[in-house]
């Protein structure tokens, strides 16, 4: 059903997958990816394994169907990098969306998104409703999906609606992207949290919008942790991730929208400032997460080791 057309003809679309020593789940998601109702698409395969194993499946199907382009990186680069490998790879793109290694879609995902991109210029991402599958791909009993858009809102009311409210980040991140304002917003920061950093940029510039559909089959293979995510965003860790990254990622997010040379107008510095500030506002409370300095959370619970030890000596 490639029955998406806009006025100015089809668009240019591009997924990018990040692999990483995954097997088990692979073949399920590229059949599924492969059985999408629009079909005009390419899907880049970025292989970031120590292991052989996800590279043979990928090279199976992609010999199978020539929309997918699998590219195995020389030496390993981390999630951050083969992220954005996956961006800049794709070229000159209009839309693009990440997916995973172990999610399913429905046939109809991309076709919905499509849709909504063609018809409302002003929306910059757009994704659907979730639903949370175990590892055997049964319905999870307790987890549901969530709802949030921006649509209808001012900007004013837009910045202050994703960087207050909206939840559950690395679930839109997942969504159909609108390129060009995704390039702006920078991809992939190298940065703890860095999809959360990069919607609340991504904000700046126009709508989020979502589906009203379950169209998204989202498999959690594993918990979330700082230290994982350490491991897994960088292979060389930047020397500012055991600072405190609250403090990082709002002047990450300052200097990118109000602090550039190019960033001329005053209104837009102001916003800027503003979206940086009710970032480090939401996220300062979780502050000690990530870096040696415990919150007033963990101090009272004691959570970290040295603040255990120290309270005891403190005693």
């Amino acid at each position: 059903m490639d029955d998406c057309t806009p006025a100015k003809g089809r668009p240019k679309i591009c997924l990018g997958m990040p692999l990483y020593n995954q097997v088990k789940f692979l073949p399920e998601a590229l059949r599924s990816l492969r059985a999408q109702t629009y079909s005009d698409f390419q899907l880049i395969i970025m292989d970031d394994s120590t292991e052989p194993g996800p590279g043979e499946i990928a090279k199976q199907f992609a010999a199978k169907d020539s929309r997918l382009y699998y590219i195995k990186n020389e030496s390993r680069k981390g999630l951050v990098d083969n992220w954005r490998a996956c961006f800049q790879h794709a070229g000159d793109v209009d839309y693009f969306a990440w997916v995973s290694d172990h999610d399913v879609w429905h046939p109809r995902w991309l076709e919905s998104m499509v849709r909504v991109l063609n018809a409302r210029p002003h929306v910059v991402l757009v994704y659907p409703k979730t639903v949370y599958i175990t590892a055997e791909g049964e319905r999870h009993p307790k987890k549901r999906s969530l709802s949030f858009s921006t649509d209808g809102m001012t900007e004013t009311q837009r910045i202050r609606a994703v960087c207050k409210d909206a939840k559950y980040f690395g679930k839109m991140v997942y969504g159909l992207f609108r390129a060009s304002a995704l390039n702006r917003a920078g991809v992939f920061r190298s940065v703890l949290f860095p999809d959360v950093v990069l919607l609340v940029e991504l904000c700046f510039y126009g709508d989020f919008e979502q589906v009203n559909e379950e169209l998204w089959y989202l498999r959690r293979i594993a918990d979330f942790s700082i230290a994982r995510q350490k491991e897994s965003l960088f292979v060389r860790k930047p020397w500012y991730i055991y600072l405190p990254w609250p403090f990082v990622n709002a002047l990450v997010l300052a200097w990118n929208t109000a602090m550039l040379p190019g960033v001329k107008n005053v209104g837009r510095r102001y916003l800027g400032l503003k979206l940086a500030l009710m970032y480090l506002q939401r996220w300062l409370p979780r502050l000690g997460e990530g870096s040696w300095i415990g919150s007033y959370r963990e101090w009272s619970r004691g959570k970290k080791p040295w603040i255990k030890k120290l309270k005891e000596r403190l005693k």
